[in-house]
């Protein structure tokens, strides 16, 4: 059996991922089965540091750039959470708009005119 499982935080995903696998066990137990478990893509979670978020909004302000704050954690399939496990970071989107298809769809399409708001933005943190 393949599955996914996803949680927004990485100790309600520990824990979930325990529980699947203590049931697996149990159900092998009593059923007279074997069950072996491997993981590939794990992504740890994403948790971006207050100093670099403070970095990205500074210098959004600075350019005129509108900042949107989500109200909730995203938990995508991201390998970021892996750099940011080693290094202070912080992950933002560049959107397209409300109105607009989300990425991995058939619909979307990069908007090319948000390459200079991106380039503009990472120049600008390097510049600090």
């Amino acid at each position: 059996m393949l599955l996914t499982i996803r949680a927004l935080y990485e100790d309600e995903l520990d824990r979930l991922q325990s529980n699947l696998e203590d049931f697996a066990k149990a159900q092998a137990e009593e059923y007279g089965l074997k069950v072996r478990f491997f993981y590939n893509d794990e992504f740890p979670g994403t948790v971006n540091h207050n100093e670099s978020s403070d970095k990205i909004r500074q210098v959004a302000k600075a350019k005129g750039m509108q900042v949107l704050e989500m109200k909730e954690a995203f938990r995508g399939s991201e390998d970021f959470g892996h750099y940011t496990k080693l290094t202070k970071g912080a992950y933002c989107f560049i959107g397209n708009g409300e109105d607009y298809p989300q990425v991995h769809t058939f619909e979307y399409d990069f908007r090319d005119e948000l390459i200079e708001a991106g380039v503009e933005l990472f120049t600008g943190l390097a510049e600090l």
